[in-house]
């Protein structure tokens, strides 16, 4: 797959949250045609990694709010 098409492909995995497209599209990187494409996909990558922690983080504040709830039901 040619670094353009992978990069299209990168960009409607993201919009769409396709979390699981767009991990196997890092698992399958291509030669880049250009430095350009390169940086762009470092960057999606960036950006993607960023909302996976912030997921991580909400997702651990819900299970800490769950908890909390947990608790104050049962004393």
């Amino acid at each position: 797959m040619n670094s353009k098409l992978w990069l299209n492909e990168l960009k409607v995995a993201v919009i769409n949250n396709n979390d699981k497209n767009v991990l196997d599209l890092i698992e399958d990187l291509p030669n880049f045609d250009s430095i350009d494409d390169l940086i762009c996909a470092r960057e999606i990558v960036l950006s993607f990694i960023k909302k996976l922690q912030d997921d991580k983080d909400e997702l651990y504040q819900s299970m800490l709010k769950l908890k909390q709830t947990r608790l104050f039901l049962e004393g």
